[in-house]
């Protein structure tokens, strides 16, 4: 995935008009490897509680914004297709939203570890409608 991203932004991305919110590139490393860790520290916490139906719920939900979180970048950053990984992000959002809203009373502390995650997802879903827009 790496050299996926290398090679398109190194030439492809620099050469987008983006929105002047846009922080500079490291920036988006630095907030990925945290969100990660709180992606995978929230996924371990609901593989391991007792399987219940709200739990298979929240598991589902879990696997499909993981899928579309993975398939977001040879969207954007291999294929370029702008308003697809815009459209992506959109859902990645909603499942995400739906994680924390069914995991508030059931696992507590998954809809904390999200918040940030949808927070992010909400300014990347602007920034990528903004590059959409403006490219």
């Amino acid at each position: 995935m790496g050299q996926i991203i290398q090679g398109s932004v190194n030439i492809w991305y620099e050469s987008l008009i983006k929105s002047t919110l846009t922080p500079p590139n490291y920036i988006f490393g630095i907030a990925w490897s945290i969100l990660y860790l709180l992606i995978a520290i929230s996924g371990w916490i609901i593989w391991r509680a007792k399987k219940t139906p709200r739990i298979n719920i929240i598991r589902k939900s879990f696997i499909v914004q993981a899928f579309l979180n993975w398939s977001w970048t040879p969207l954007f950053f291999y294929y370029h297709l702008i308003l697809s990984s815009f459209v992506c992000l959109v859902f990645i959002s909603v499942f995400s939203l739906h994680v924390i809203l069914k995991s508030i009373r059931t696992l507590p502390v998954v809809a904390l570890l999200f918040i940030p995650y949808f927070l992010w997802l909400a300014y990347a879903t602007y920034l990528s409608y903004q590059m959409w827009l403006l490219n």
